[in-house]
């Protein structure tokens, strides 16, 4: 009767052990899976905030004309980078500020 008894905890711990192995490992594995996610979606801003805008694509995105940006422009909506010459270049930063606070309505 006692070697029985015995039997039947060692295997109960074995199956513990087993049961605890498991959620152990699978844990690991989601805990990686979330890291890797926020990773990638971190990197996936960041590079997207690193973006840059001609007059013409934010006119796009924006659905307003090339002299409504140059008023917004006045107005400090929007500051295109500093280029010098008469080429303009926005910072997606910005831009996504811009949109955040309201101050533009994307179509």
């Amino acid at each position: 009767m006692v070697d029985k008894n015995n039997e039947l905890t060692l295997l109960n711990t074995r199956c513990l052990s087993d049961v605890v192995e498991s959620v152990k490992y699978t844990f690991k594995n989601w805990v990686r899976e979330v890291v890797e996610e926020v990773i990638d979606e971190k990197m996936v801003c960041a590079n997207l905030e690193d973006k840059r805008l001609n007059t013409d694509e934010l006119c796009q995105r924006w659905c307003i004309s090339k002299s409504t940006l140059a008023n917004w422009e006045q107005n400090g909506v929007i500051a295109p980078l500093p280029l010098g010459g008469r080429r303009k270049i926005y910072s997606m930063r910005d831009v996504l500020n811009a949109e955040q606070d309201g101050l533009v309505k994307v179509a």
